[in-house]
């Protein structure tokens, strides 16, 4: 590294500069800056053709150098302070430069997303490129997926056209859907950033992006088959993407017999600076991307850059894609546990063989790791005995266990200590055994059952049971059905989302008993399904075809062993 000043005559402008946005006003009232108290900051430059300087790093004060120079203010001759940096590799002077000014914040963010690719795609890690800029992994993603925007969008962002926050959400949509969304707002369309993502992210299938023949299609449509494509819509959109699956299948195949390679993805917007146009003669692959909402995305003749696999796999997801929600919620997971444990424990007492199994089983385990056999009440019968609406099969289970308890001096009050002792000495072995000596052999072995029974139930209430388990086993060899003890009640709707509760209607339905989904809040939809649930629940109930879904309806997390949906009907 040497300080010298070299004559602006000598002073060649940058190449590659990450630098597209300049604005004249800035350069000229730095030009003012420089007149009056000259360059305050060295230029970084490297070596030219012949006695020739290229400047790195420094390119507005060389702008507003050349500036003055053509006013006339200064001559060819004017010493410029600069730093020599010789022997430079390829793409650190761009390095150096984008590390500046990003940490001047002086760089367009359109720049920065450009300048950060071009490091990336060098060999560059999101963790050295944080460090030196001193931005946030989280804030270079964002800056990332604005390099994916179409020319048309990024000449927008730079003329003022569109502001940073509705090109943002417009990286979510293909090249055709950005240029489409900018000539609306060009048109005078009132879009804001959150109308543009909800449109990208819910827009469902329609015939226009089907890679298959619509015959195959075999449901039904919103619009007549021979309307407008773009606005005839699959009504069975899990078969739609079974059959674009398919299709996108079958065309990588066909790609793969003629490309150097093939990227099949599934994500909402493709990270396009991670290739580039393959040159003349070099291998070239192709991108395939089916999006979540159904549109196909393909391009061909493509190379790909020198990226590492973490920045690849850090980068993969769009910062404006929604977050992956889980199916279920933990609430609605210890519902379901708790639900389904009480019902279970009810369908074992009528059922005296399979209770006397699962007691000998549960004693047997007890006898685990050299641990003597310790009985902890199911949380199930905890938590329904502080409710205010308590299950049918928690009514079973409490009236024939306290009428055993009872008669040792044990409650199944709501307490802490689950059942607990309510004579005046307290707990005493002794009054226990006396008590338990005036059984009778039938109730003797009735309570033994009953105090194993009170501790069994789904494992891990805060997890959905999909396992073989012994739980499941039992429900299944007792033929538990679990409408017979339980009935969609406010509690289990209301942990629904919107979605689900639409889904939920139309299933079982309730639906037909409704008017357009869009005109009821998520609080309305719980009120009238819970409404149509207790009708066809009803024993003497006369129900329809349609209405005998709404009395069989039961959710996967219900089932066993349980499956992660909750919308799916399974009456078996």
């Amino acid at each position: 590294m040497t300080l010298k000043t070299i004559p602006l005559w000598a002073l060649c402008p940058p190449v590659g500069n990450p630098r597209r946005t300049v604005d004249d006003a800035k350069i000229a009232s730095l030009a003012e800056s420089i007149k009056t108290d000259g360059v305050l900051q060295n230029l970084i430059i490297e070596p030219g053709e012949g006695k020739t300087f290229r400047v790195v790093s420094g390119m507005r004060r060389f702008l507003a150098l050349k500036l003055l120079e053509s006013q006339g203010a200064i001559d060819s001759n004017y010493k410029v302070p600069a730093e020599i940096r010789g022997n430079l590799k390829d793409g650190d002077g761009r390095r150096i430069a984008i590390v500046e000014n990003v940490q001047r914040a002086d760089l367009d963010p359109l720049d920065e997303a450009e300048a950060f690719a071009h490091i990336l795609q060098n060999g560059g890690g999101l963790d050295d490129l944080s460090a030196k800029t001193g931005l946030s992994h989280q804030t270079i993603r964002r800056r990332l997926a604005l390099a994916n925007l179409c020319e048309l969008v990024k000449g927008a962002v730079r003329n003022g056209e569109l502001s940073l926050g509705i090109a943002e959400s417009m990286t979510l949509g293909t090249e055709d859907q950005q240029q489409a969304l900018l000539n609306d707002i060009k048109e005078g369309a009132e879009l804001d950033r959150e109308a543009i993502r909800e449109m990208l992210l819910t827009e469902k299938p329609s015939a226009a992006v089907a890679m298959f023949p619509l015959e195959k299609y075999t449901s039904t449509f919103t619009r007549d088959l021979f309307g407008d494509e773009e606005s005839t819509f699959f009504d069975d959109v899990e078969q739609f993407f079974v059959l674009q699956n398919e299709a996108v299948e079958a065309l990588a195949e066909r790609h793969c017999k003629i490309a150097a390679w093939v990227d099949v993805l599934n994500t909402y917007a493709v990270n396009w600076w991670l290739y580039r146009e393959a040159e003349e003669g070099e291998p070239a692959g192709v991108v395939i991307n089916l999006k979540p909402t159904g549109i196909v995305e393909v391009r061909e003749g493509l190379a790909r850059h020198e990226v590492k696999e973490e920045v690849i796999e850090a980068t993969r997801e769009a910062p404006e894609a929604p977050k992956e929600r889980p199916a279920l919620s933990n609430g609605l997971i210890r519902y379901v546990a708790l639900q389904k444990s009480i019902a279970l424990q009810a369908a074992l007492l009528a059922n005296p063989r399979k209770l006397k199994e699962v007691v000998a089983t549960c004693l047997l385990l007890g006898f685990a790791s050299n641990n003597a056999a310790r009985i902890d009440v199911h949380p199930c019968l905890t938590a329904f005995a502080a409710s205010e609406r308590k299950p049918r099969a928690f009514v079973s289970v409490h009236a024939e266990a306290s009428h055993f308890l009872n008669r040792v001096g044990m409650s199944l009050d709501d307490h802490e200590d689950f059942p607990t002792w309510t004579g005046a000495n307290g707990y005493s072995p002794l009054k226990l055994y006396e008590a338990l000596q005036a059984f009778s052999d039938g109730d003797l072995e009735r309570i033994t059952e009953l105090v194993v029974l009170l501790s069994f139930g789904q494992p891990g209430i805060e997890k959905l049971d999909t396992e073989d388990s012994l739980f499941n086993r039992v429900a299944a060899d007792v033929s538990l059905a679990l409408r017979d003890w339980w009935t969609p009640d406010e509690e289990f709707l209301t942990l629904m989302r919107k979605d689900q509760l639409e889904a939920i209607a139309i299933e079982s339905g309730a639906s037909l008993h409704m008017g357009k989904f869009k005109d009821y809040s998520k609080k309305e939809l719980v009120r009238e399904s819970v409404r149509y649930f207790r009708r066809t629940a009803e024993p003497g109930a006369i129900l329809d075809e349609h209405d005998q879904h709404g009395r069989a309806w039961l959710p996967g997390a219900m089932a066993f062993p349980a499956r992660e949906t909750v919308t799916m009907t399974d009456c078996g």
